[in-house]
């Protein structure tokens, strides 16, 4: 059974029948050329629901640490988590279920004291329901798992409080801590799970070798969330969106959108609302497994938005149009790997300014060397502000190096640069200074898993 994990991916399978579907054993598969399909007789039958497998795993992390930086002082850190994964799976084959349940549940509390005072808490819930994913394959032999909405979708729930703006963040959020509750769900009309390529067949020595790969399509995905941030004020920011295909491959993580349109509504308490309205033409998302950094690739266009008119004629006179989008990619091999991204993206501020960010970032790591990750970023944010376009240029760097032995893990970093947030005064980031940060933690992490 796949890891129950506390974070819900955002897309998942799909259903609209009452039922979800699952290849037996025994396909007669024939291999062809490339102009035949793989199989015969793809096949998928019904799920056997009588047939349940059970998972529960408990994993838990204490641990302490201590940052220190310029403009704000030293803290020093105490913290603690536990999360709870359970899960169920469905089908008549041991080795191949058809459908699973999967939910998850987590909190960590921290107390932070030194010129900083605060008790802070991330809490995490998640469900998921769909069909199960394929055993990876090289050949695709017609096996699958398929469902219709609404027996696939999946919800996910992160919150925080007493968080702190990194130092390469956007100027997003006032110079203060935050409180955030996010809440997301994913669904699709149709998700089909499936493994392997077509079968190709050539002159010996012609074919390339192929990694077993396993995928899940689907049709229609849709997904909405509510993100609510809290400081001096509260923004409510609400999310619908969804895209004609998509397209996930598990080994590698990676996922397509074939057209997607997204609209954002921020609310304010004593504010009028603000639209926030983009479209996609094509996106690919992809995660560094080692670092956990997101990459993507794709080009839209901001299609509705507060004065989008009067800066769209500022950046494009002939066009008229706001681009967004960005190219990005990471490479992994034996000694580590490396990664690179430029992307524009919208945001909307706590005070309900809609602004641009212009950002260029890149990371290289070598797990050998004590887990050293080296990261360099450098950004611009653009904004019409009394019908003049005003730029604001940040850029940083970082390093970590870490070290773990039987359940025991340390990490030392370094971040240092020019920042929005040099410090937490509690005014709007409308400037930028020079801050440097150094921080160190200590921790022990286990878990245990039942299974029958």
């Amino acid at each position: 059974m796949r890891r129950a994990a506390l974070l819900i991916a955002a897309a998942a399978p799909s259903l609209v029948a009452s039922h979800a579907s699952a290849c037996p054993d025994t396909v007669a598969t024939d291999v062809t050329t490339d102009e035949g399909p793989a199989t015969s007789s793809p096949c998928m039958n019904e799920v056997d629901f009588s047939r349940v497998r059970q998972s529960l795993e408990v994993r838990y992390v204490v641990g302490a640490g201590g940052t220190s930086q310029s403009g704000i002082g030293s803290t020093a850190t105490g913290y603690a988590g536990l999360e709870l994964g359970y899960g169920l799976q469905f089908g008549g084959d041991d080795t191949q279920p058809s459908y699973e349940v999967e939910l998850t549940a987590g909190v960590a509390g921290s107390r932070v004291g030194g010129d900083v005072s605060a008790t802070g808490l991330i809490t995490r819930a998640g469900a998921q329901i769909g069909p199960a994913q394929m055993r990876e394959s090289v050949i695709d032999e017609g096996r699958g798992n398929i469902a219709f909405f609404p027996l696939t979708m999946e919800i996910a729930h992160v919150g925080e409080l007493a968080a702190r703006p990194r130092l390469g963040a956007r100027p997003e959020l006032a110079r203060s801590l935050y409180g955030r509750e996010r809440i997301e769900l994913a669904t699709r009309l149709i998700r089909v799970e499936g493994a392997g390529e077509k079968a190709q067949t050539g002159a010996p020595g012609q074919t390339q070798p192929k990694k077993p790969t396993a995928w899940a399509v689907d049709v229609i995905p849709l997904h909405g969330g509510l993100d609510i941030a809290m400081q001096d004020t509260t923004r409510f920011e609400t999310t619908i969106g969804g895209s004609m295909l998509g397209v996930t491959e598990h080994t590698t993580g990676m996922s397509l959108e074939f057209f997607g349109i997204e609209h954002r509504r921020i609310d304010f308490p004593m504010a009028a609302p603000t639209d926030l309205d983009t479209v996609w033409m094509t996106r690919v998302d992809g995660v560094d497994p080692y670092t956990g950094t997101q990459y993507y690739a794709g080009w839209g266009e901001v299609i509705a938005m507060p004065d989008r008119d009067e800066l769209a004629r500022r950046l494009d006179p002939e066009e008229g149009s706001i681009t967004i989008g960005g190219v990005g990619w990471y490479s992994s091999r034996t000694w580590g790997g490396f990664g690179a991204q430029y992307k524009r993206e919208p945001f909307v501020t706590m005070t309900g300014a809609v602004a641009l960010e212009d950002r260029v970032s890149g990371e290289v790591y070598v797990p050998r060397a004590l887990g050293l990750v080296a990261s360099v970023f450098g950004a611009r944010t653009t904004r019409l502000v009394d019908d003049e376009l005003r730029h604001e240029s940040t850029a940083g760097i970082g390093l970590g190096a870490s070290y773990a032995r039987d359940g025991f893990s340390s990490k030392l970093s370094l971040e240092l640069g020019r920042s929005y947030y040099a410090a937490l005064d509690g005014l709007a980031p409308d400037t930028t200074g020079f801050a440097a940060n150094v921080g160190l933690t200590v921790q022990h992490a286990g878990s245990r898993t039942w299974t029958r």
